[in-house]
């Protein structure tokens, strides 16, 4: 027999009740349906949609792709496919879906501003660093809230975006502007996020900020190999920096032209971190934020350690 929500009689070994470990189910489990395979069929999802989508790949116990979601109604939406493609496509049918179908969030007393926005993203970033929060900040208070501040949300247009973008290519650098076209579109999916927009609204459709090339098939920041210093340069400038009484300079500067560490990385580094037997060893795993609240000790920029290499150097630092 199977078991019933509610229902917890005492049952033999090997019953359906001890497979489930004790565990209820909304509907009847009949026996010879209980799967002898074992516990990773329910392993981690090959990937997770915003919307709460779930797609799991193949595993000891069932062979094929799975889709798993819950409507708006709470009802549980479950797919199987041979191919992850396949999958993958229906995955995102469901979340356009569920997009389409979830309830933008009810309306306050006062219109929906983008300054009262603004105002949330920025409590959002609290977990970020504070080096980050402070340049978002920036771009916010400078250059978007002056021209948006008191638009309503559904009433910001790319029109408007662009109109700012216009006027910062008269001032900022290039990665400067790429840096506020960013905070826009940050703020843009927080609101999607929030559900202070719906998805089909989008205030920066269309609206480019971003570096173009020169030069067709040439990749944006390129330098050419000319135009930077070459080793024997460097070591001029290194030799300068010792017959000028900096040792300590000329040392760190050699460490970061070999060992390509970030300038937060270098002055993060203790002498832990170093290694000389057998290999000569760099282990970068911190960085120092300099923000305004003084120099905090951080994670690397992409949160990931490495190890690198560094030269042999002769004579002392002084």
């Amino acid at each position: 027999m199977g078991t019933i929500r509610g229902h917890n009689p005492v049952e033999p070994a090997g019953s359906v009740q001890a497979v489930r470990s004790g565990l209820l189910w909304c509907q009847p489990v009949l026996e010879e349906h209980v799967s002898t395979h074992p516990r990773s069929y329910r392993r981690k999802p090959l990937a997770i949609f915003e919307h709460g989508t779930r797609l799991y790949a193949p595993s000891a116990g069932e062979d094929r792709y799975r889709v798993v979601a819950m409507d708006v109604g709470g009802s549980r939406l479950f797919y199987k496919f041979v191919s992850e493609a396949e999958a993958r496509r229906k995955a995102r049918e469901v979340e356009s879906y569920l997009a389409n179908r979830t309830p933008l969030r009810s309306t306050p007393d006062q219109p929906r501003t983008v300054a009262a926005l603004a105002h949330d993203y920025l409590l959002h970033l609290r977990g970020r660093s504070v080096r980050y929060q402070e340049r978002q900040a920036t771009f916010l208070r400078h250059w978007i809230l002056p021209r948006l501040g008191d638009v309503t949300v559904s009433n910001w247009t790319p029109a408007l975006s662009e109109e700012i973008l216009t006027l910062a290519r008269q001032r900022l650098a290039p990665a400067t502007l790429q840096g506020l076209g960013s905070c826009l579109r940050s703020l843009v999916t927080y609101a999607h996020k929030a559900r202070w927009l719906p998805r089909e609204a989008d205030p920066m459709w269309q609206v480019g900020y971003s570096a173009r090339a020169v030069h067709q098939g040439q990749a944006i920041g390129f330098i050419p190999q000319d135009h930077l210093p070459n080793d024997e340069q460097c070591s001029a400038l290194f030799a300068v920096l010792q017959d000028q009484g900096e040792g300590t300079w000329s040392l760190a500067m050699r460490l970061k032209h070999r060992s390509g560490l970030r300038w937060g990385e270098l002055i993060a580094l203790r002498p832990i971190d170093l290694g000389f037997e057998p290999l000569r060893l760099v282990r970068v795993h911190r960085a120092v934020e300099q923000s305004s609240r003084g120099r905090t000790i951080k994670t690397t920029k992409n949160t990931q350690q490495r190890t690198s290499i560094f030269p042999a150097v002769g004579g002392n630092a002084d």
